[in-house]
């Protein structure tokens, strides 16, 4: 069963982020929210696998409705999340035919104004709040 547990918690200000993505070889996948007071940069370094989808159109089936409801009664305001047993976890676990566990990767999930991003690491992230 899906499981979600906050991570960095009071770490990033509540507010209403809009995303950029960047990624790339050599510096890997870096996550920039912006709102109206704060830059904050989220920066998982190389990753294994992430997807982004427009939050828009995330109804159902996706996510466990479980998970959502519990936090969606605060809005999302921890922002980051590690997902346990998710639906991109399975998929990344079932195509990496077991190098998923032999390389100690996690499922996070990011939810912002604008966008769901989903990512498979082996580290967590490095995030700096930087006040505008």
């Amino acid at each position: 069963m899906e499981q979600w547990v906050e991570i960095s918690k009071n770490t990033i200000p509540v507010g209403e982020y809009q995303a950029i993505v960047k990624n790339g070889e050599d510096a890997g996948l870096l996550i920039q929210l912006e709102s109206k007071e704060f830059i904050v940069n989220i920066n998982f370094g190389a990753v294994s696998g992430f997807r982004m989808l427009d939050e828009g159109i995330v109804t159902e089936g996706l996510l466990d409705e479980n998970e959502v409801s519990k936090y969606k009664e605060d809005n999302f305001s921890n922002i980051i999340y590690k997902v346990k047993e998710g639906e991109f976890g399975k998929l990344i676990r079932k195509v990496s035919t077991g190098l998923y566990d032999v390389l100690g990767l996690e499922h996070y999930i990011i939810i912002t104004t604008n966008y769901l991003i989903e990512v498979i690491s082996k580290w967590e992230p490095n995030i700096e709040v930087i006040k505008k």
